[in-house]
């Protein structure tokens, strides 16, 4: 990475939280440095405690210990400069498209002019400018989830964070939707932090792939990787079969295989 800053660091975080059963412990000793600029991916087990890394970052949850900090601050609650795209759009069923993009900027109380220009530019951006005065109702899976990243986008936030988004689109779709991302990320700089159950996806996507472990999860693994470059140009389907991506693929697929059958024996 040109630019070593690091946006986000967690130190030591734990997470528990209160059941029927009592305690749990969803996150322990999570320790993750986030640079800016960079795609990361996260990968594990169904409730290994991806999403609660994302709500932490985010500023909807606050660890139980250790820490949580964005350029050098404590992270205290959610702010526009971390947008979160979810895997159901949380868009404004009574608002149409273009309304719902200029909700943020209008919270934020920009100048009309200002949001006017964003949110056109942005619109074009996801291929939705012929969608303006749509409602949410009116468009499909994989426009709606345009329509949420534009949302995100028109903040100019320093981070997006990404909790499964495209994981209820179809498959032609899915992959239409993460060339536009990886685009987006390519131009803007974004920083990116995804989660996904998709191993190719991972790869597809990520400067950085994460891998957790079944509950309490840490984080058991990194990989960086590049294959990111070659899926935006001519050799996607090089890069996709190569020795190296195949290699890092099934060592990523062992790990998490391994964490599910520890997780079902603990739950036997």
């Amino acid at each position: 990475m040109e630019d070593e800053k690091v946006v986000v660091s967690i130190k030591h975080a734990n997470l528990e939280y209160d059941s029927e059963k009592g305690k749990v412990l969803a996150l322990r000793d999570a320790n993750l440095d986030i640079k800016k600029g960079e795609f990361i991916c996260v990968l594990g087990p169904s409730g290994c405690g991806k999403s609660t890394l994302l709500n932490i970052i985010a500023g909807f949850h606050k660890p139980t210990s250790g820490s949580a900090t964005m350029d050098g601050e404590e992270i205290q609650g959610p702010g526009w400069n971390r947008g979160v795209v979810f895997q159901t759009p949380p868009l404004y069923p009574w608002l149409n498209i273009y309304e719902n993009i200029a909700y943020g900027p209008k919270k934020r109380k920009l100048p009309k002019d200002q949001i006017e220009a964003e949110v056109n530019k942005y619109m074009e951006i996801v291929g939705l400018k012929d969608f303006k005065k749509h409602k949410p109702y009116e468009l499909s899976g994989g426009m709606r989830q345009r329509a949420s990243l534009a949302r995100v986008l028109v903040n100019q936030p320093e981070m997006i964070l990404m909790d499964e988004p495209l994981g209820a689109l179809d498959a032609l779709t899915r992959t239409n939707m993460q060339a536009l991302i990886r685009d987006i990320w390519n131009k803007n700089g974004n920083t990116i932090f995804f989660i996904t159950h998709d191993v190719d996806e991972a790869l597809a996507l990520a400067t950085r792939v994460i891998v957790m472990s079944a509950r309490p999860g840490r984080i058991v693994k990194e990989f960086h990787t590049d294959f990111t470059y070659d899926m935006g140009g001519l050799n996607q389907e090089a890069a996709r079969y190569s020795k190296e991506y195949m290699e890092i693929r099934e060592e990523i697929l062992n790990i998490i295989n391994t964490q599910n059958a520890a997780a079902a024996g603990s739950n036997a």
